[in-house]
C-alpha cells in the first residue's frame, strides 16, 4: 500500500471486538515506534502494555479521577494564544462535532456512546501507554510523540484498529500511583488497540481535512 493511501485510510476506531490481538502482533507494531525519529539515538521512550485486570484498572482510575485532573490541568500555565487563532481552532472544533453529531444521529446513536468511551479505551481489549522522560528542550516527548504515530501507522496496516486516548495524559499523577510506575516517567498518552467491530456506526464517523495550501505558509 502506499504510504500516503495508507496514513489518510487510518482512522480513530471506537468499537473493537472483544478478541485480544497476538503478542507477537503488538510487538511488531511497537517495533516500529522503535524506529521513530529521536535525539543522538537516545531512544527516550517506555511502552506499557495493559490487558485484562491492569486495564481495567486504568479504566475505573480514569473515570472516577477525571473530573478533578481535567480541572488540575486546565489551571496550569499555558502558551498564550491570540484571539483570533483561538476563535478559528474553536470553528473547527464545532464544524468537526456537528458533523459527528449529524451521522451519530443519522444512524441513531447517542453521543453518549462516543463520550462514555473516552474514559474505558472504548472497551478495547488492549491498551498501551507511551510514556517518556523530563526533557529540557522537549525532544523526548516529541520523539515518542512520533514514535506513538508509527505505532498507530503499523497497527493499520495489519488490519489492527486504535484509537488515541488523551484522558491517559489528564489522569497522568492517579495512573502512575495505581500502576506503581517510576515518577519520573512522563505518560503522553494511551492507544485504544483490537480488531475493528467493521460496520459499526462508532467506526463509521465523517472524517476530512482542510486544504493543504490553507495551512501551509511557503516563504521564499
Amino acid at each position: 500500500m502506499d504510504m500516503l493511501e495508507l496514513i489518510k485510510g487510518r482512522k480513530s476506531i471506537r468499537h473493537f471486538k472483544t478478541e485480544q490481538p497476538p503478542r507477537e502482533l503488538i510487538l511488531t507494531c511497537l517495533e516500529a515506534a522503535l524506529w521513530a525519529p529521536n535525539p543522538t539515538n537516545q531512544q527516550p521512550w517506555k511502552f506499557i502494555v495493559l490487558t485484562g485486570e491492569k486495564l481495567k484498572s486504568v479504566t475505573r482510575v480514569i473515570e472516577e479521577s477525571f473530573a478533578d485532573a481535567f480541572a488540575r490541568k486546565e489551571a496550569l500555565p499555558s502558551p498564550p494564544l491570540s484571539e483570533g487563532s483561538a476563535k478559528t481552532l474553536l470553528a473547527r472544533k464545532d464544524r468537526a462535532f456537528q458533523h459527528m453529531l449529524s451521522a451519530l444521529k443519522e444512524q441513531g446513536v447517542s453521543l453518549q456512546a462516543v463520550g462514555s468511551g473516552n474514559f474505558n479505551f472504548h472497551s478495547a481489549p488492549l491498551g498501551v501507554i507511551f510514556a517518556t522522560y523530563p526533557c529540557r528542550d522537549y525532544n523526548y516527548l516529541k520523539s515518542t510523540v512520533a514514535a506513538l504515530e508509527n505505532f498507530l501507522l503499523a497497527a493499520a496496516a495489519r488490519g489492527l484498529g486504535t484509537c488515541w486516548m488523551n484522558a491517559v495524559s489528564i489522569c497522568e499523577r492517579e495512573i502512575k500511583k495505581a500502576l506503581h510506575l517510576s515518577p519520573e516517567l512522563l505518560l503522553i498518552d494511551g492507544v485504544a488497540v483490537g480488531y475493528p467491530v467493521e460496520h459499526s456506526p462508532l467506526n463509521q464517523l465523517p472524517r476530512d481535512r482542510l486544504p493543504v495550501e490553507e495551512m501551509t505558509d511557503w516563504l521564499s
